[in-house]
C-alpha cells in the first residue's frame, strides 16, 4: 500500500479536523496521547525547533501525505512547530482514534510501519548528507530536495526560509547566493 492509499484510508476511517495554514507563518501544535497527529494533505511545511540562541532550525520537510506528531503513540506530549513554506492544509486526527484503528487493522498497521521506516531513514540520510557540507552546498542540497518532492513546487524559496532550513542567519544565505557561481571544469 503506497502512502497516498494509506492516508486516504486513514482519513476515510477516522475523524479529522481541517486546518489551513498561511504561507510564511509559524504554527505550533501539541501532539500527544490526548491530542492529535497531523496529516499534511496539500502544500509544504517545514518542522522547526529552537536553538539555544533563539534561532529556528528546520528539521524536516512535510509534503502532502506526510504525518507528524507520533509522540502520542508512546505517551509523550510534544510541542511541534511548523513553518509554512506554501499555503498548506493539514488534517488533525485524534491520536487515540488512530491508535485504536492501527491496533485493530493489521494491514493499515503494517503500511504505517513501512511508511514510518522510510520516513525515518530518509530524514537520517538527509542529515548525514548535509551535516558537514559548506553552506553553499547545503543550500544546493536543500534546493535539490525541494525539487525532488512530488507534486507542485514552491514558486520561490525565500532567504528566510533557507536560513531556517539550514539553521544559519539570513545574511549568511544572502552572501552565499550573491557570490558568483564557480565554473566547473570538465
Amino acid at each position: 500500500m503506497n502512502s497516498e492509499t494509506l492516508f486516504a484510508r486513514l482519513l476515510e476511517l477516522l475523524p479529522s479536523e481541517t486546518i489551513h495554514m498561511q504561507k510564511k507563518k509559524f504554527y505550533t501544535f501539541d501532539c500527544g496521547p490526548d491530542r492529535s497527529i497531523l496529516l499534511v494533505t496539500s502544500g509544504l511545511l517545514m518542522t522547526v525547533r529552537s536553538a539555544e540562541d533563539g534561532r529556528c532550525i528546520g528539521t524536516a520537510l512535510c509534503e502532502p501525505n506526510t504525518m507528524v506528531g507520533f509522540s502520542g503513540f508512546y505517551g509523550v506530549v510534544k510541542e511541534v512547530t511548523f513553518y509554512a513554506i506554501e499555503p498548506t492544509t493539514v488534517q488533525l486526527i485524534p491520536t487515540r482514534a488512530m491508535n485504536e484503528l492501527l491496533q485493530s487493522d493489521p494491514e493499515l498497521s503494517y503500511a504505517m510501519l513501512i511508511w514510518l521506516s522510510k520516513r525515518h531513514f530518509t530524514l537520517l540520510d538527509d542529515l548525514e548528507a548535509c551535516a558537514l557540507l559548506p553552506l553553499e552546498e547545503r543550500i544546493a542540497f536543500f534546493e535539490n530536495k525541494i525539487e525532488s518532492l512530488e507534486g507542485p513546487k514552491p514558486a520561490d524559496i525565500s532567504n528566510v526560509c533557507l536560513s531556517i532550513a539550514l539553521g544559519v542567519h539570513p545574511v549568511s544565505v544572502s552572501r552565499v547566493l550573491k557570490k558568483p557561481k564557480k565554473k566547473t571544469e570538465k
